[in-house]
């Protein structure tokens, strides 16, 4: 059933850029794209901006470095947001090896390596200066619901927001937005796999000191109660810290799809109960969760895929794992392939892999003069995405896709036109990494 609604709708903007959603690929696109010169704006449906950092509650800047070596493989502005949150002192990023903030076992064979280790308060005020200061406006609690787009060319944006449905007409349009929601209602052509990785809900523990005997026995105690029946599917568990006096965990599983109501509903729903089950077993059978205190869980449950654009090209799962090497590298990778299952509970096996490049080309939706995306919406492979959808990896495809739209405004052309070189260019001037680095770089101690 449905039925024909008409309404006028007034044009509420009309910037060169629009970035839809201000996650880490969202901003690192809207902070790239107005430093290039762009009039920018940036629309995202929470009251503030950060993604998984704050919406879902982490605090891991996956991808960011080659795990073995511990040195960084993202540079730009997730140096600049490390820095801004007093992680690392100003001008230090760059110089550093640094553990996975996730995996307690490299931090505790490298003491010696600094921790990426954000908190979701300090990032929200880190991305609200970084946004502010590059001269971005910022719209907030303003969804993206609809795109008007003719022959390939976005020619508006429909928003919802407390003013009602308004219309924004931008030159460029980037999708930021995890989903792919706006390259899709586009018209855009999208790929789902048949089986999706789980959404999680995280949830933080406060008056907890985090390590590596303490998850062994917390996964020890989860797997019983799997057992008996009293818990269903989970993942993990997998701890980290934001102070070293406290923990967030990534232990939820639901199987769906969050492209669909229904489905993201029931992850938070019975993210929630299963969260507060986890605690009180951790209670009964623990010591170290005496006096601990469910301090909060995520606003949203995280989805890891869901519509992947079909692109210029696909990353695949061959070019993550032999570390290939492309002509139009924006970005490097170096997540592990972490693809959660959706039927099956506890640890999974996570392969390692070396820095591989991300193509330009995957950021570019086919058939689409004036749209890019960035983050785990990308043109990738199911197994390739395991890899690349992470929250490092995302805001460098962001900084790659915002400055290759002030690229193309700049020279009245399309974002397919640009000269690839002179991105590159760019990318390395402010910071960027495109090559794997080599392991000969100073060892920092910082004291977190």
């Amino acid at each position: 059933m449905s039925f024909i609604y008409s309404k006028e709708i007034p044009i509420t903007a009309k910037p060169d850029v629009l970035v839809c959603g201000a996650g880490l690929a969202g901003i690192g696109a809207a902070v790239a794209a107005a430093r290039g010169g762009a009039r920018t704006m940036v629309v995202e449906r929470n009251g503030f901006a950060g993604g998984f950092f704050t919406a879902t509650v982490g605090s891991a800047f996956d991808g960011f470095v080659d795990e073995r070596t511990g040195t960084p493989v993202v540079g730009g502005i997730v140096f600049e947001m490390l820095e801004r949150m007093g992680v690392v002192e100003k001008g230090q990023a760059a110089k550093l090896r640094y553990n996975v903030n996730g995996d307690l076992t490299w931090v505790e064979m490298h003491p010696e390596r600094a921790i990426p280790r954000c908190d979701p308060e300090r990032f929200k005020r880190a991305a609200d200066a970084i946004l502010e200061d590059a001269g971005v406006q910022v719209l907030l609690h303003s969804q993206v619901a609809d795109v008007v787009a003719v022959n390939g060319h976005v020619e508006k944006v429909i928003v919802s927001n407390k003013v009602g449905l308004v219309a924004i007409e931008p030159k460029v349009v980037i999708d930021c937005t995890g989903d792919g929601d706006a390259a899709a209602w586009a018209g855009a052509a999208f790929a789902k796999a048949e089986s999706l990785q789980p959404m999680s809900l995280h949830f933080r523990i406060a008056y907890l000191q985090p390590t590596y005997e303490l998850r062994r026995r917390c996964a020890a105690v989860l797997e019983k109660a799997h057992e008996r029946g009293e818990l269903g599917l989970y993942a993990g568990p997998y701890l980290a810290t934001f102070s070293g006096r406290d923990a967030y965990f990534n232990a939820t599983r639901y199987p769906g799809d969050n492209t669909i109501p229904e489905d993201w509903t029931q992850a938070e729903i019975q993210g929630r109960k299963d969260a507060w089950t986890m605690f009180e077993l951790w209670q009964r059978e623990l010591a170290e969760f005496e006096e601990a205190y469910f301090m909060t869980s995520g606003p949203v449950a995280g989805g890891r895929e869901s519509r992947r654009i079909v692109g210029d090209y696909e990353l695949t799962e061959e070019d993550v794992r032999e570390g290939r090497r492309h002509e139009d590298v924006v970005v490097l990778g170096a997540w592990r392939l972490d693809k959660h299952p959706a039927a099956s509970a506890g640890y999974h096996d996570i392969s390692w892999i070396p820095p591989y490049d991300i193509p330009y080309r995957t950021l570019l939706p086919k058939d689409f003069d004036n749209l890019l995306v960035a983050g785990r919406c990308h043109s990738a492979t199911p197994a390739a995405l395991a890899s690349s959808r992470v929250t490092a990896t995302a805001m460098g495809m962001g900084q790659a896709a915002g400055t290759a739209a002030a690229l193309a405004v700049a020279g009245n052309r399309t974002p397919r036109e640009v000269d690839t070189s002179r991105l590159q260019e760019i990318l390395r001037a402010s910071g960027g990494i495109l090559q794997a680095p080599d392991a000969d770089i100073e060892v920092g101690n910082p004291d977190f």
